[in-house]
């Protein structure tokens, strides 16, 4: 009997450790102190935060654009447009790519380079992370074009280096479900998400006129937000400068604090019968 006691006991210890641990594991890769946050903006489920984003450690001079916070975390996929060979067309689509993972389906209205729609090398790159010259190659989308991104799984992440930032610059999140059908879940511009008295903007270029740029992480802050295609439209004059994007596929939420999954709590009458079922244990084995 009293085997039996102490197998219960390893066995509700091993419930519950990583019940009342994990958050605390996922921390150790990230820390958010160094994340100010310079504007936000939500809507329903999809938050919006910008930040200046960061210069990866083998590229400090930020002639690669900023990269997001989260770079590094374990389950991000980067894709970046520097490797002109990942470029890949999709058989059987019209004008659809992939940039090194073929997760992700990057289709555009009108071929590349017409109306100036390409991926390209110039000045109006988005800067890196302190506002410094960008001349990587960087994805531009003119008016009279977009580009839909499709996704295989649902994202709960997805953030971009955006740059030159102006008013026509319109980025929309959609679930699409097995019958083709999508439902918008939130139309984001420049307006919506810098607009507001408590926004700021986190670096001016001065080689592009002075306007504005940051690096914008969209996630999904309740289940309902997550998202399998991104539209990218510029609907006025000018182009829409982005850059340097990742991706997390996830069923479930995202913590921008810890940059994981968020943590799933446990129902409260599940944690009681554990502490309870713990309880019982441990008393028994003392009475032994």
């Amino acid at each position: 009997m009293k085997r039996i006691y102490q197998t219960l006991l390893a066995a509700t210890i091993t419930v519950a450790a990583p019940l009342a641990f994990a958050p605390l594991a996922q921390a150790n890769n990230f820390n958010d102190a160094s994340l100010p946050v310079y504007s936000e903006f939500t809507i329903d489920g999809i938050t919006a935060k910008v930040t200046k984003g960061i210069n990866l450690a083998n590229n400090t001079n930020g002639s690669l654009g900023a990269f997001s916070d989260f770079y590094y975390n374990e389950g991000i996929v980067n894709i970046d447009f520097n490797d002109s060979s990942l470029r890949q067309a999709v058989a059987g689509k019209d004008n659809t790519y992939t940039f090194g993972n073929e997760s992700v389906l990057f289709t555009f209205d009108q071929a590349l380079g017409v109306n100036k729609t390409n991926i390209k090398i110039d000045k109006w790159a988005p800067t890196g992370a302190n506002a410094e010259k960008n001349t990587s190659q960087y994805l531009a989308v003119f008016q009279g074009n977009s580009v839909t991104v499709d996704l295989t799984n649902k994202l709960n992440y997805f953030g971009m280096n955006w740059g030159a930032l102006s008013p026509e610059n319109k980025f929309e999140f959609f679930q699409v479900d097995e019958q083709g059908i999508e439902t918008s879940l939130g139309l984001f511009d420049y307006n919506n998400v810098f607009s507001s008295s408590n926004s700021k903007l986190p670096t001016k270029a001065a080689h592009h006129n002075n306007e504005y740029n940051g690096y914008v992480h969209f996630y999904a802050n309740q289940e309902k937000g997550l998202f399998n295609r991104i539209k990218i439209t510029q609907a006025g004059g000018g182009g829409f400068e982005t850059d340097n994007y990742s991706l997390r596929f996830s069923k479930q939420s995202f913590d921008f604090e810890e940059g994981t999954d968020k943590a799933q709590t446990p129902e409260p009458g599940i944690l009681l019968g554990l502490v309870t079922l713990s309880g019982m244990v441990a008393r028994r084995r003392l009475m032994a």
